[in-house]
């Protein structure tokens, strides 16, 4: 089954939606709102992406859908999110560099997995986030091996990334919008 770029958007929508409707049974406000912002942010980057093809301005949201998932798993101080947003700001707006905000980008991702891979919640709600990251990241080695040719020049020696990334992707999108609903089971 073939999917549309705008029945693509719909569905990360749903996923917003089903965030936003776990927010009358969530582990808690931090984690819900930081699971919500993160997710609202996953559908700007795919409006940008999906249905505008604008590479710049959808990873770079992206960059903040990783923030918002990292904040989720741990604080951090404001400096921290202003020097993120200068570094963001300058690479997106002055550089306008695809290849750098690519790489902030994956600079994050490794972080977000990594702290939520340390981070304690109940067994249940854990083992969605990190499969939901699993299944993230495997989406994303499938954008990597489709835009290499475009980026670089190099022949196209995976042909079939294309056909994963949503195979990867939207089953991400919901075990992650799914993480935030107490379930009721024990640390």
């Amino acid at each position: 089954m073939i999917l549309t770029p705008c029945v693509k958007f719909a569905f990360i929508g749903g996923c917003v939606v089903i965030a936003l409707l776990s927010g009358l049974r969530c582990l808690g406000k931090k984690d819900w709102l930081c699971l919500v912002g993160g997710l609202v942010f996953t559908l700007l980057a795919d409006y940008f992406l999906v249905l505008r093809q604008q590479h710049l301005f959808g990873v770079a949201a992206f960059c903040f859908v990783h923030v918002f998932y990292i904040r989720r798993a741990i604080n951090f101080r404001r400096w921290m999110l202003v020097a993120f947003a200068v570094i963001w700001l300058f690479i997106v707006f002055i550089l306008q560099s695809v290849i750098l905000i690519a790489a902030v980008y994956a600079s994050l991702f490794a972080f977000n997995i990594f702290v939520n891979y340390k981070t304690r919640r109940p067994k249940f709600n854990y083992h969605l986030v990190m499969a939901g990251l699993i299944l993230f990241a495997l989406c994303d080695i499938n954008v990597m091996l489709f835009n290499i040719p475009r980026y670089t020049g190099l022949p196209d020696f995976f042909p079939g990334a294309f056909a994963l990334i949503w195979v990867f992707y939207l089953p991400s999108q919901i075990l992650l919008a799914l993480s935030a609903v107490d379930y009721g089971d024990s640390r």
